[in-house]
């Protein structure tokens, strides 16, 4: 597997902050998993999980399908699967 650019780096980590202040602003647990937290933001407006999934796609943060992987500043590496 090749190694990630610093501008993949940089999309992903862009996406991991984004993926925080989502959290955070929804009050929901830091360890939430990827499929719980869809499931609020759908919850809180369709609009706002089709803006949340189309970033992470256009930033490179979403690998596959499957698995995404995100790296949070001071939280170390955090793999969710979906």
């Amino acid at each position: 597997m090749p190694k990630p650019t610093s501008h993949q780096n940089q999309n992903v980590l862009a996406h991991s902050q984004f993926r925080l202040a989502l959290i955070e602003f929804l009050k929901l647990p830091l360890n939430i998993s990827e499929p719980a937290l869809r499931e609020e933001l759908k919850r809180a407006s369709p609009n706002v999980l089709r803006n949340y999934l189309a970033r992470a796609q256009d930033e490179g943060a979403l690998e596959s399908e499957d698995t995404m992987t995100m790296r949070v500043l001071g939280r170390g590496d955090l793999t969710v699967i979906k």
